[in-house]
């Protein structure tokens, strides 16, 4: 009886006659989930990394500032985010302007705005939530904190759900002691 059965499956193991169709339909499911979830992964991590480059770009820009920045000046940083980030779905922005206070020894808030449809802005308590990912400066010096989110929903349903990217740059002001902010500009 086992004699029999070995025989049968070594006779099996040999036989390289097959059918090219029924081997297609049984391999070609797998292989375009395997595509599609290459190309989702991809694309997810291309997504997130243009977030993040993007946040570099702005934080850079607004070291550079000379001038005081206001709301309208940031809801067209967050347009230009959203067109550096090629996305489809929702971008959102927010800045924070803090400084270090050596007598108190803690970050203290100068000022803080978001694009229109973005977050809260950051408040005193906030700020110290976060205070961790500021590098640590000398008394008086500021930083310059660029938040951003962005949408990413998987361009296929292979089982991965829509999730939202978020970065934060810390960087100081080049040509000034602090970047000012107008509420007229």
């Amino acid at each position: 009886m086992l004699s029999t059965i070995t025989t049968s499956l070594k006779r099996f193991a040999r036989d390289t006659s097959g059918a090219y169709s029924i081997e297609a339909a049984l391999v070609l499911p797998t292989l375009i989930w395997a595509g599609l979830s290459s190309l989702t992964y991809v694309d997810g991590y291309r997504q997130q990394t243009m977030n993040l480059r993007t946040t570099y770009a702005l934080s850079d820009m607004l070291s550079r500032q000379w001038d005081p920045v206001g709301p309208k000046f940031i809801d067209g940083l967050g347009r230009v985010h959203d067109h550096l980030t090629e996305s489809d779905d929702e971008t959102y922005l927010r800045v924070t302007v803090a400084y270090w206070d050596a007598i108190d020894e803690e970050h203290k808030l100068v000022w803080s705005d978001s694009t229109d449809d973005g977050p809260t802005e950051v408040t005193q308590e906030t700020l110290n939530s976060i205070a961790g990912a500021i590098p640590t400066m000398a008394n008086g010096d500021s930083a310059i904190i660029v938040e951003t989110w962005m949408d990413y929903v998987p361009a296929f349903n292979i089982g991965l759900k829509p999730n939202r990217f978020y970065n934060r740059v810390v960087t100081s002001p080049r040509f000034t002691p602090q970047l000012k902010y107008d509420p007229a500009k």
